[in-house]
Order: structure tokens, then C-alpha cells, then sequence
């Protein structure tokens, strides 16, 4: 499983590497020993690497390329290098890291436009949210997408709202006696508490490592690793706050924010209490340590698994698991 996973990610965990290698040998001694003509080529390489090689090994994980993606990736690694790389060494190819600064300073701004222009439409989206019997996990994303009509950085806006909500402001709400909850039998707050901790000491150690060496580094770190601690604990609240239950003849299946599911009934075509295929998606919670879901359902056709950031995943088998599976199965066979 773990090597599937790891065989999923190849070509992201080789940018990866690509970029912390250069991260790292611009912090040896070595560089101050190295002559004007050897520090330009060793330039020109982190330059080719970062706006090239490590941008197109993104795109191959992603699957899907276009021109405007190459060039926001490039441009991306381009400032990458900016950062990465001393400003004594960078200094003759200012040309470049200012025209990357400059496509990506444009294409921000067109994306803050379109951002302003979908926060026009928020009030009406939250009053139509309200209005609707749907959890607020699974309506706000979808009146979301029909307003921003596929736009991914809308539906990142989405999910960040999301984030912000579950994290801040829905500490007064009593998690529904409807439902059926996934997490209780399961390892997940133990399990949330110990990546808790151990993400705190990381950050903190991780930045006084950093600070000195590389500020810039340590400072984003310490940024992404706050909001990793606020992440997780929305992920934990949206997941009390939104047990598995059957209503209205639609199964509402929910990880937290991470991953979600909105099946209608009439849409599964078979209950399995073991099905050994490699095709079954499992909707499994952090900390669970089943190896097997309590039953597996069987669709008609295809349906769709919404995770955070408005990316999706299409399964015709999903492995589903909760406290009470039987009163969950049992429920769902009388709405067929």
C-alpha cells in the first residue's frame, strides 16, 4: 500500500528532491571556494532545474498540460531560484528572475480579479446554504462550483473558507445526533493529538535550525506549519460535525475536510461484505486501523469522490466504514 502510494507521487517526490537538493548545496562552504566561471554555470544549472526539470516533473504528476500551466511553472521556479540561490550569485541574471516576477505579478492580479469578482456573490451563497437541509460540507462547495463554474482557484477559495469556518467559528455547534460517526472506534484522536505534537516541535525546531542560515526558509516553514496545526483541527471538527447518515435518499459520507461523498441510494447497485478487489476505494479515517471496510458498495455507473481543494476522483467500488456499520447498512437497504 505504502509503495503504491509512493509509486503515485514519484514524479512530485522527484521535483521535491530536485528543489531540496538545491536548497541544500547552496549552504556548503564549497561555494565560496568556487571560481566566477564554475559559480555562473553552477547558476545556470539551479536555474534549469528549478524552471524546468522540477516544473515539468509537476506536470507529469498532474496529468494534464497546457502551455499556461508550463509557463506558471516555470515562472514559479524561476522565483524559486530567486530565493534559493545567494543575490551575489543571482545578480547576472536579474533580467530573468524580474520577468518571471513580473508573469507571475500579472497573472495574480487576474486571479485577484476574478477572485473580488466571486466574493460579490458570497452573501447569496451563504443565504442559499442556509435555505438548503444539506450539511454546510456539502452545499457551500457545490453552490461554489456552480458559481465558479470550474474555476481551480475559486474552488481553492472555497475550501480555505471551509478551513477558516471549521477551525474558528464552529466551536457553539453540537456535533447532530442524526448520522452515524467513523472516528470513535478508531485510533484518530489519538492519532491527531500525536501529529499535533510532533508537527509543533518539528516547526519550532525546524526554525531555530533555519533561522540564521536561511530566514527566508524558516519563516515560510514556520508559516505553512501553522497553518498545517489549523488545517488539521478544522479537518477534526468538520468530521464530528458531519457523521455518515442517509437522508432525503442520499448517503452523505464524510473524512472531515479531506475527502467527501454525496451518493444517491438508487445509484448502488450492490451491498458486499467483502470485496478483494484493487479497485475499491476505501473511505478510512486517519488512525483506523481495520484492514478491511465493514462493507463495500457497488455502483450502477461511476460516482464522484470530492477531496479538499475541489479535486475529484471517480470510483464504481468504495469501502465504507463508521462505528455502527450495521445500522448504517441496514438503514441504506431500506431506502432501496
Amino acid at each position: 500500500m505504502i509503495l503504491d502510494k509512493i509509486g503515485h507521487y514519484k514524479w512530485l517526490i522527484a521535483s521535491l528532491i530536485i528543489l531540496v537538493g538545491n536548497i541544500i548545496v547552496y549552504q556548503l562552504s564549497f561555494i565560496e571556494t568556487l571560481s566566477e566561471e564554475q559559480a555562473f554555470g553552477m547558476v545556470i544549472g539551479s536555474l534549469i532545474d528549478c524552471a524546468i526539470l522540477a516544473p515539468a516533473l509537476v506536470l507529469l504528476h498532474i496529468k494534464n498540460w497546457s502551455i499556461k500551466k508550463a509557463i506558471i511553472f516555470a515562472a514559479s521556479g524561476i522565483v524559486i531560484a530567486r530565493f534559493i540561490i545567494p543575490a551575489n550569485l543571482i545578480a547576472p541574471f536579474q533580467s530573468i528572475t524580474w520577468t518571471a516576477f513580473a508573469i507571475e505579478g500579472c497573472l495574480i492580479a487576474v486571479e485577484l480579479l476574478i477572485i473580488g469578482t466571486f466574493l460579490r456573490y458570497i452573501p447569496a451563497i451563504i443565504q442559499s446554504v442556509q435555505a438548503q437541509k444539506e450539511p454546510l460540507l456539502f452545499a457551500f462547495p457545490k453552490l461554489v462550483a456552480e458559481k465558479a463554474k470550474g474555476n481551480p482557484i475559486i474552488q481553492v477559495l472555497a475550501s480555505e473558507m471551509l478551513v477558516f469556518y471549521y477551525a474558528c467559528l464552529s466551536w457553539r455547534k453540537k456535533p447532530s445526533s442524526e448520522g452515524h460517526t467513523v472516528y470513535k472506534n478508531t485510533m484518530y484522536m489519538a492519532m491527531l493529538i500525536m501529529v499535533f505534537h510532533a508537527a509543533t516541535f518539528e516547526a519550532v525546531a525546524f526554525h531555530w535550525f533555519f533561522h540564521d542560515r536561511m530566514p527566508i526558509l524558516a519563516w515560510g516553514h514556520t508559516i505553512l506549519s501553522i497553518y498545517g496545526l489549523i488545517f488539521l483541527l478544522a479537518d477534526a471538527r468538520a468530521l464530528i460535525l458531519n457523521p455518515t447518515k442517509v437522508d432525503g435518499h442520499k448517503l452523505y459520507l464524510s473524512n472531515g475536510l479531506m475527502k467527501r461523498a454525496e451518493i444517491y441510494v438508487g445509484h448502488i447497485e450492490a451491498i458486499h461484505d467483502v470485496l478483494d478487489l484493487k479497485e475499491v476505494y476505501q473511505m478510512k479515517v486517519l488512525g483506523n486501523t481495520d484492514e478491511k471496510p465493514a462493507f463495500v458498495l457497488e455502483f450502477k455507473s461511476p460516482q464522484t469522490i470530492h477531496f479538499v481543494g475541489g479535486f475529484e476522483k471517480k470510483v464504481n467500488y468504495l469501502g465504507v466504514y463508521a462505528d455502527d456499520a450495521h445500522g448504517l447498512r441496514k438503514q441504506l437497504e431500506s431506502y432501496r
